[in-house]
């Protein structure tokens, strides 16, 4: 077989395999997998067969990390960082990397090619992981944002919501974090599930989510507006609380006070509301936390994908939860 027909053979088994990595039709695997095979097919420009002990530490461990990462990326000129770690401290680097092995192993022609024809093939394999996966992952601009879990739960979701401000969405993602948080805390239920830009008269909604009998109005900018949509909801039977950032608290207390209804409506931050919950369901133990955000975070992009046509909102889960 020429180099040329084992390289494109080659290629195929390593498409099959990347598909069989994602969690589904339309989401690509995890940034952890692509690490994994850049490994292993930097350990195949200098041995094969791939076998275990070849590219699995004493600790357990992929022989990846976030140099070798950068290094194999800028050999085909990219240079920005996609993964600090490279994956090494994911949980499921180590599955994804021994399916891969599996997979190349399969490619026995690979077996008696020389050093220089292997290196060839490591190369091409490696080339189209850049150019697709990797690339693709710039180019979805997704929010990104490090999750630090020595901070409180409030204040990791001040830091999500900060990063949205930076990209201008911050009402988007303040409505689907909390719409995400109510999912996980009220499993048994139905929470509504709307684009951000749908106005409440548009569906004949009483606000932006209905738990029991109370409403939530979520929003980034407090104005009497959305006091005027509460005083309907009480009007109507319903309870009624608003969310907005810690910072707009007293600026929606004040206006609420100012129609005499202070006492009526709950006030509460985003910040709070959401993140207080995540230590809660963790019980308030850092490993709780971290799972607990990472579930908010799949169920955000769930529902932002279901609900939203502009996906740039989604949120990059940082590879310190995973």
């Amino acid at each position: 077989m020429s180099i040329e027909r084992l390289i494109s053979k080659s290629l195929e088994v390593l498409k099959e395999w990347y598909d069989g990595e994602r969690p589904s039709a339309d989401e690509p695997p995890d940034r952890y997998v692509v690490c994994a095979a850049l490994a292993l097919l930097e350990r195949m420009r200098e041995v094969f067969p791939l076998r275990e002990e070849g590219y699995i530490t004493e600790g357990n461990q992929v022989r990846t990390g976030g140099p070798q990462i950068k290094a194999i990326l800028g050999r085909f000129g990219e240079n920005r960082t996609y993964s600090k770690e490279g994956g090494r401290t994911t949980r499921g680097t180590r599955p994804a990397a021994e399916r891969f092995a599996d997979w190349l192993n399969g490619v026995k022609e690979i077996s008696s090619l020389a050093d220089s024809e292997r290196k060839q093939v490591a190369h091409a394999l490696q080339e189209w992981l850049v150019e697709h996966p990797v690339k693709e992952f710039f180019s979805r601009q997704r929010i990104s944002v490090e999750i630090n879990l020595e901070r409180p739960g409030p204040q990791i979701v001040s830091d999500l919501l900060k990063a949205a401000v930076k990209k201008k969405v911050a009402g988007a993602v303040a409505q689907h974090l909390v719409g995400a948080k109510l999912s996980l805390r009220f499993p048994h239920l139905i929470i509504g599930n709307f684009s951000f830009t749908t106005a409440d008269e548009q569906l004949g909604r009483h606000g932006d989510f209905v738990i029991g009998d109370t409403v939530f109005h979520v929003t980034f900018a407090p104005m009497p507006p959305v006091v005027d949509k509460c005083n309907h909801n009480l009007r109507n039977g319903y309870r009624s609380i608003i969310l907005v950032p810690e910072s707009r608290v007293p600026a929606a207390v004040a206006i609420a006070d100012q129609v005499g209804l202070k006492n009526r409506i709950g006030i509460l931050s985003i910040e709070s509301f959401v993140g207080q919950n995540l230590e809660e369901m963790g019980e308030f133990s850092r490993s709780g936390l971290a799972a607990n955000v990472e579930s908010l975070l799949k169920k955000y992009n769930e529902r932002v994908k279901q609900a939203e046509t502009d996906h740039s909102i989604l949120i990059e889960i940082p590879e310190n939860l995973q």
